[in-house]
């Protein structure tokens, strides 16, 4: 993901108020922690925006509460 999408995806995903935290980014990789019921809902919202932004999603897993 190319740092100026990463700025273009805050500001995007800042309007769904409380769905998800965006954590780092590092080398290309932005990391989202987001609550397990909310997860769908944040796989399709993303999925809607990526005429807006270009990124590719690279792995989903459970976070057992560390980061």
């Amino acid at each position: 993901m190319d740092s100026s999408d990463v700025h273009t995806l805050s500001y995007i995903l800042e309007v769904e108020d409380n769905l998800l935290n965006m954590r780092k980014y590092e080398n290309g990789v932005l990391r989202i922690l987001v609550p397990a019921d909310l997860l769908d809902e944040l796989l399709n919202f993303l999925h809607s925006v990526k005429n807006c932004v270009k990124f590719e999603l690279v792995d989903v897993r459970l976070n057992r509460g560390t980061i």
